[in-house]
């Protein structure tokens, strides 16, 4: 007979035994066949125990029918009634936990060739009862802790305490059998793993140096650590990889992690390991893109692979790294409420090992989660080696100034309004990834106090005291934390029971880089607590400060270093546009009809930038104003809102269109656009994220279709160069400079290390502003060694850039902190462009000059304010008075003076004390306040009916609202972009005077006069609510010129010297004012210079001097909102910036050559161009002869040097926009002075304003181009005339004002002609 050998695998390493077989059954040795029987009766055993179990469970649960997978416990208030059940379920659990493992040990090293389908089956049923179980009990625990909480008890014990007690009341319970049996070798196994669980820790924590050769399994890749010195690759954790079985994994029933095996030591370097890595340096992983060697940032020496570090260092490291290990031990603890008791009295991590109340089941959830730690756990334990005994609360807190977010869709859904959260574009208001808004729930819960159990000093309950919780801060009488922070003393080693919120150290990143050394820099960036942080990360790895070759992907990569390096993040790039951009088109004179395929692509740019910082609010601006190239939309990651964003025409990226016909008749059919969609692609796209939100998402890309990637690279980092106001090459590095001060090269190694102390080494800092260029050969000897060339100066930041910066962001140079954030508009003009006008004011029916109260109050005190307003209204019901007579009362008695004021009484108020006595009427209450003048002048309203088709409109309404709200903008902005000397000054002393005289109209006996101009003009009250104020206004502009006692008056006493008044010595002294003649009037050798010039000279060699002159204007007409960039595309801009000396010094002012669109300008038939000033002069003359005692009034409309009043059609803006010496362009948003034929423009707009009135002005009204002259036959007809005329030209829509500085009212014509023949051109 053949001698058989044993079939058996030995328990603890699964290697074959090589004994003979000589039991019964010709299978196993004697030790195997003892061992297998042991077991066997082992697990036979507990199984009647189990079976004893279920039948005789617990009263509750004997009686209860629900389930107990969906037990909890509930119902039951009583300690005992918990307590039984908590006995009962423990030993159950211990009972299946070693059947389990006995039955898998049993067949596994038995029976490992026998395919027993029904034993895998009745393992996996006990591995759900155990898992059922184990979920029980959980519920059970929870529901322990708040009967003891009412009680004012807190539970010890939790699910992974158990251990202990389950031992002990699995041995008290085993019966006599049991205790007799010869052997049970599942004992043995759970010995000897806990011996392998503090072997691995130890090992892990640097306590041991040896490890064990690894065992040969198919397929590993340990074996590479080989003689380039890389490091062994962590074989990928289950949650960060997806194997082909995950399928099958997901079907069986997870456990409490019983079947976990035991990690292999060899994934863990040791110390001797470690060092060898860091001599000999590992070969580095190159991302895509451009790597340039040889440059301060990446030396030749080191392109390839890192550089040594000396043995003195390499030990600095070790020694650092054995205590980050420890520290992260130490907080795994801190989260073990079980092991926590044990923890605080052992001073050494041996001492806490050996402790026998550290379970078997403890020490292998340490040992599991020491394994394979999380990066977020590695990198608050690398912050705990640089925390001191005390840390503020402080680290990088937000900051206080925030961007005043408009509140108008707050409004409208507080007012009953829906669906207002998109744009005109489209694009929504606001937008945010998933992943930020579980980062910001998840970001208070990094803080949260762990709720540990147990006695801190003893570790259990103390004699004669119940158990309690760790008493981690001070409790209130409602049981409430008011102190959360504390250091505890954890194995010896002190840690603040939170993690840090700080910034971490480069040197803590350095041991984060070295422990976690399969992870990227990518993963380094999600923990970043802010970007400051990440940046100082950004920089150190850019400059190979780090020995890790993940670390150093974005190494080299010359374009991405320089947006880096500046502070502009990409994460998505796309630079194929130039090869899909197709155009193929058939004429129609061949056989075949016409046809075309057109496909037009777009590059892009996506990144992220520093929120609130002065130079990313500068270059967002500044990449706002460069629309003919690039096209750019900005989010907000702190509050998801789109600040910027292009108009719906430009979002696309990929469009094509194809068919039969013209190209030009097809439409676009967009393949790829900007859009929700759009983010949310990207975002699954990039390979990083951040785990902070302060900062922008910012989209950039080409506004032209398939050009090259460099126009849009380069267009992006020369703003960069702008914004960060870089005057030389090696200010690049300005952003760094903290930084590289502190770095230097080893001028052995070239290695980047920290700068030592007192060391006179040359840092990087240093080596970057020597400015000197070196010329290597391929055996790196040095060819040429020469100063860095001068680069074109309109590349940096020069004279023209810093007038332009101190208008539009006059706060960078002050002294005072500012707030940085960028808010996406540039003006007034331009947000309510975006916004619209304000709807609350229009349904609360609020002028436009009225403040809106939830402006400033909250909205309990509007509420309040509504609520008297409701009391107040239900008062005037009760006296018989109507809402709409008691308005128009109130609007009469507003402009009465504060003493007659006063004396007007309520309607009503005396019929309250008095029921019986007859209510007064309106008319009464006026009458008994105004004298008979007065009463005379009210007169001329009654039996005024409105016209037949007047009626109620509530959308003719809403239009008249827009009509202010729009001039109150516009005028806004208007008067910021008069640059006429003292222009905006003298606007508000005019402005001023008028307010006087329209207080003393109101308090003298004329205060209703201003009701015959409306009456005599046929303008009703009732035409809209600005009726009357507007004639009262027109009034009071006229009156300022004509005999009243103003002067003398309350009001006008401080006004008497003002040269406004003093017509005569006004017109002596004219104010200096650029020319108005548009381009097609200009002289013919206005434009000669400028000729001469672009004949010899390139477009882009725009001359310095007319930079410096006309970049501050556009600057301030831009940030006034007259002009904007345009998305025209370059070749299709008609007009040209200019600066052209005008003034008697010599100054230039801005002008545009606007010269190639005048071809193309045509008029309608009802257009009329301005008539002659000869024409003028001679009609007042004719009238002046006719009339002896005929008085003039010159009226002349405001108007700013650059542009008039008007606003420019959407269809026009095209004509008239113009490049500027940086090639930026520009459109006109009203109608700029220098466009061909603007004086006709003007003259026709005027002239529209007369035409209702042209029955009442009949040929009293003369009107040329912006003025207008009022013709009276005496003084008192010519102040009804001129008022008249100002209330026609300034009233609704509002847009036109009256130049009171340039006007002469109430004049006879021989004034007129001596003005006229100064030669300063009053009247030209």
């Amino acid at each position: 007979m053949t001698t058989a050998q044993c079939t058996a695998l030995n328990l603890s390493d699964e290697s074959p035994c090589n004994e003979l077989a000589t039991s019964i059954n010709r299978l196993f040795c004697s030790f195997h066949s003892r061992q297998c029987q042991g077991l066997y009766r082992g697990y036979k055993v507990r199984n009647a125990r189990l079976d004893v179990l279920d039948a005789n469970p617990p009263v509750y649960l004997a009686t209860n029918k629900t389930p107990l997978a969906n037990e909890t416990f509930e119902e039951v208030d009583t300690e005992e009634t918990l307590r039984e059940i908590h006995d009962h379920l423990a030993l159950k659990y211990a009972l299946l936990d070693r059947v389990i493992r006995a039955q898998k040990l049993h067949h596994s090293r038995f029976f490992s060739l026998n395919l027993d389908y029904g034993h895998e089956n009745y393992l996996n049923i006990l591995s759900s009862r155990r898992f059922i179980v184990v979920r029980a009990l959980e519920r059970l625990e929870r529901r322990v802790g708040e009967v003891l909480y009412k009680k004012q008890k807190w539970f010890k014990k939790t699910l992974k305490r158990q251990e202990a007690f389950l031992d002990e009341a699995y041995n008290s319970r085993l019966s006599e059998e049991e205790q007799e049996a010869e052997w049970d070798p599942i004992e043995d196994v759970i010995t000897d793993e806990r011996g392998n669980y503090i072997d691995l820790i130890k090992h892990i924590l640097l306590l041991t140096e040896s490890v064990d050769e690894p065992h040969e399994t198919k397929g590993s890749n340990h074996g590479i650590r080989a003689e380039e010195g890389n490091a062994i690759p962590r074989p990928a954790s289950p949650s960060a990889s997806v194997s082909k079985k995950s399928k099958k994994s997901k079907s069986k029933v997870e456990t409490n992690g019983a079947n976990v095996p035991l990690p292999e030591k060899s994934a863990h370097d040791t110390k001797s390991q470690v060092r060898d890595r860091l001599r000999n340096g590992v070969r580095l992983y190159y991302g895509s893109g451009l790597h340039i060697a040889g440059t301060v940032d990446n030396p030749r020496q080191t392109h390839d692979k890192t550089a040594p570090v000396p043995d003195e260092e390499i030990d600095r490291l070790l020694v650092d790294m054995a205590e980050i290990k420890h520290l992260l031990f130490c907080r795994l603890l801190l989260s073990q409420a079980t092991v926590l008791p044990a923890a605080i009295r052992a001073s050494s991590v041996d001492e806490f090992l050996s402790d026998p109340e550290v379970t078997d089941t403890d020490l292998r959830d340490l040992a599991l989660k020491l394994d394979n730690p999380g990066l977020q756990e590695i990198r608050d334990a690398c912050a705990d080696l640089g925390r001191g005994d005390e840390e503020e609360d402080g680290g990088h807190g937000e900051l206080d100034e925030e961007i005043a977010l408009d509140r108008t869709e707050e409004r409208l859904k507080r007012l009953g309004f829906r669906d207002i959260g998109c744009k005109r574009d489209g694009l929504p208001r606001s937008w945010a990834p998933e992943r930020e808004k579980q980062a910001a729930k998840g970001k208070s819960e990094r803080q949260a106090l762990p709720f540990l159990s147990g006695n801190p000093i003893t570790g259990g309950e103390e004699e004669g005291k119940p158990q309690t919780m760790i008493d981690f801060g001070d409790f209130d009488d409602e049981r409430k934390l008011t102190s959360k922070r504390m250091r505890v003393r954890i194995c010896g080693r002190y840690i603040y029971n939170y993690p840090s919120e700080r910034a971490v150290s480069r040197g803590s990143w350095l041991q984060f880089c070295l422990i976690a050394k399969d992870s990227d820099l990518h993963d380094a960036i999600k923990l970043c607590r802010h970007w400051d942080e990440f940046f100082a990360l950004n920089i150190l790895a850019i400059f190979q400060y780090f020995p890790a070759a993940k670390w150093l992907v974005w190494k080299g990569d010359h374009r991405r270093k320089q947006l880096l390096q500046l502070g502009l993040i990409p994460y998505m790039e796309f630079g194929g546009a130039q090869e899909m951009t197709t155009n193929f088109q058939t004429g129609s004179r061949g056989q075949m009809r016409r046809a075309h395929s057109i496909t037009e692509s777009r590059n892009f740019i996506c990144a992220n930038i520093k929120r609130n910082d002065p130079a990313t609010r500068r270059f967002l601006q500044y990449l706002t104003m460069r629309a003919t190239k690039v096209v750019m939309l900005v989010r907000d990651a702190k509050t998801s809102q789109i600040l910027r964003s292009p108009p719906k025409t430009e979002l696309w990226l990929h469009r094509e269109k194809a068919g039969i016909g013209r190209a030009s008749t097809n439409e676009w059919t967009i393949r790829a656009e900007v859009g929700e969609k759009f983010f949310e692609k990207m975002e699954k796209m990039r390979q990083w994220h951040f785990g902070f939100n302060e900062y922008y998402d910012v989209y950039m890309w080409d506004l032209e279709p398939g050009k090259p990637f460099a126009r849009l690279y380069n267009t992006i980092y020369e703003t960069l160069f702008k914004a960060h106001r870089f005057c030389s090459m090696q200010d690049m590095f300005n952003p760094a400079a903290s930084i590289l001060k502190t770095l230097t090269h080893d001028p052995d190694t070239f290695r980047t290390r920290d700068l030592k102390p007192d060391e006179e080494s040359m840092s990087i800092w240093e080596e970057v502003q020597r400015g000197r260029n070196r010329m290597l050969n391929p055996e790196g000897q040095t060819v040429e060694d020469q100063i860095a060339p001068d680069l074109d100066q309109s590349f940096f930041y020069g004279e023209a850039d810093m007038l332009e910066d101190e208008i539009l962001f006059p706060e960078g140079f002050s002294t005072e902190s500012s707030n940085a954030l960028y808010s996406g508009t540039a003006s007034a003009l331009e947000g309510f462009g975006n916004e619209g006008p304000n709807w609350e004011r229009f349904i609360h029916d609020l002028e436009t000059d009225e403040e809106l109260e939830s402006d400033e109050d909250d909205e309990e005190d509007e509420s309040e304010d509504e609520a008297d307003e409701d009391n107040e209204n239900m008062e005037k019901k009760e006296q018989g008075v109507e809402e709409d007579e008691w308005e128009d009362y109130e609007d009469e008695r507003d402009h009465l003076p504060e003493d007659r004021r006063k004396t007007t009484a309520s309607p009503g108020v005396k019929g309250k004390e008095d029921p019986t006595a007859s209510k007064p009427s309106i008319n009464d209450v006026i009458s008994s306040c105004l004298s008979e003048e007065e009463q005379k002048d009210l007169m001329i309203l009654s039996g005024w009916e409105p016209p037949k088709d007047f009626r109620v409109d509530v959308k003719a309404d809403f239009n008249i609202f827009c009509d202010r709200e729009k001039s109150r903008a516009f005028k806004k902005g208007w008067h910021a972009a008069d640059f006429h000397p003292n222009g905006p000054e003298r606007w508000q002393e005019a402005q001023m005077i008028i307010s006087q005289m329209k207080k003393f109209i109101m308090t003298s006996k004329d205060s209703f006069k201003h009701l015959y101009t409306i009456r005599f003009l046929n303008v009703h009250p009732d035409r809209h609510r600005r009726v009357t104020h507007d004639a009262l206004e027109a009034r009071a502009m006229a009156l300022l010129f004509f005999p009243s006692s103003f002067l003398i008056s309350e009001q006008g006493l401080p006004h008497k010297d003002s040269l406004l008044l003093n017509q005569h010595a006004r017109a002596i002294d004219p104010p200096l004012r650029r020319p108005f003649t548009s381009d097609a009037h200009k002289p013919r050798n206005f434009w000669d210079e400028f000729d001469t010039y672009w004949r010899t000279h390139s477009i882009d060699e725009y001359p310095q001097d007319w930079d410096i002159a006309i970049r501050p204007i556009i600057a301030r007409l831009y940030k006034a909102g007259i002009v904007g960039p345009t998305f025209t595309r370059e070749h299709h801009i008609p007009g040209k910036a200019v600066a052209v000396p005008t003034g008697p010094d010599g100054a230039r002012d801005l002008y545009i050559d606007l010269r190639l669109i005048q071809p193309d300008i045509t008029f309608e038939a009802h257009v009329r161009h301005p008539p002659s000033k000869q024409w003028l002069l001679t009609q007042l003359h004719t009238f002046a002869r006719t009339h002896p005692r005929a008085r003039f009034s010159a009226l002349r409309l405001w108007s700013a040097p650059h542009f008039y009043p008007l606003m420019l059609g959407w269809d026009r803006r095209t004509m008239t926009t113009f490049t500027d010496g940086l090639g930026r362009g520009w459109e006109w948003l009203f109608v700029p002075k220098d466009m061909p034929f603007s004086e006709t423009s003007l003259h026709t707009a005027a002239s529209a304003r007369l035409a209702p009135f042209r029955t009442q002005f009949a040929d009293r009204v003369l009107h040329m181009r912006d003025l207008f002259v009022v013709m009276g036959v005496d003084e008192e007809d010519a102040l009804k005339m001129t008022t008249a005329v100002v209330f026609a030209v300034t009233g609704e829509p509002w847009r036109l004002e009256m130049d009171l500085w340039r006007s002469f009212v109430n004049v006879d014509v021989g004034f007129l002609d001596w003005v006229d023949g100064m030669g300063v051109g009053w009247l030209d």
